[in-house]
């Protein structure tokens, strides 16, 4: 009788250590959990621009700082955007890092592109990079668009009028030159 009654309190008290013990384990894991998905909406809160840099950046394995003039145009939401931007060329740290250079880099991307591989993840979303077509690169990019402040616009405005109607005067250009004498004299002729 003592020996059934020791197993049961035996029996009670793992089935109770157990059950503590599997809501410490789900506990740590909804913490894991949490963090993950902290990760992904902090990933998610950067820029598109800073997400696109960072993943060119991978998939050409060159630093994100060689990525310049990145411009993008379209909705990620259509899985597809439009890109164009420029590599630079290799500094002493990225050399002795062993970076590709600047050539390789490009031809890397020009191949991904045409062959529509050039595949990246922004907002956890698989993109599809293409070329921005040429006719749209070469549209000049208007300054008023990026640049508001009324007040230093009209001093732009007011000096370059105020160059513009600078009056040109002879005598403010005419500058001495100095020659050797041809008759070699000696002298220098001014």
């Amino acid at each position: 009788m003592i020996v059934h009654k020791c197993c049961i309190v035996i029996l009670i008290i793992t089935l109770i250590s157990l059950y503590f013990y599997s809501k410490k384990e789900n506990f740590k894991s909804d913490d894991r959990i949490t963090q993950q998905q902290k990760n992904i909406i902090e990933e998610n809160q950067k820029p598109i621009s800073v997400q696109l840099r960072t993943e060119i950046s991978k998939i050409l394995k060159i630093s994100a700082s060689r990525i310049h003039n990145l411009i993008y145009e379209g909705d990620i939401t259509l899985n597809s955007l439009r890109i164009d931007f420029d590599i630079l060329d290799n500094n002493f740290n990225q050399n002795i890092q062993n970076e590709i250079s600047t050539d390789e880099a490009a031809k890397k991307a020009i191949a991904l592109i045409i062959n529509d591989k050039f595949i990246v993840r922004i907002n956890n979303r698989s993109v599809i990079l293409r070329p921005i077509l040429q006719k749209n690169r070469n549209k000049e990019i208007k300054k008023d668009n990026y640049f508001n402040n009324k007040g230093l616009k009209d001093i732009v405005e007011y000096t370059n009028n105020k160059y513009i109607t600078v009056p040109n005067d002879e005598s403010l250009t005419n500058f001495y030159t100095l020659g050797f004498d041809t008759n070699y004299n000696g002298r220098i002729i001014i």
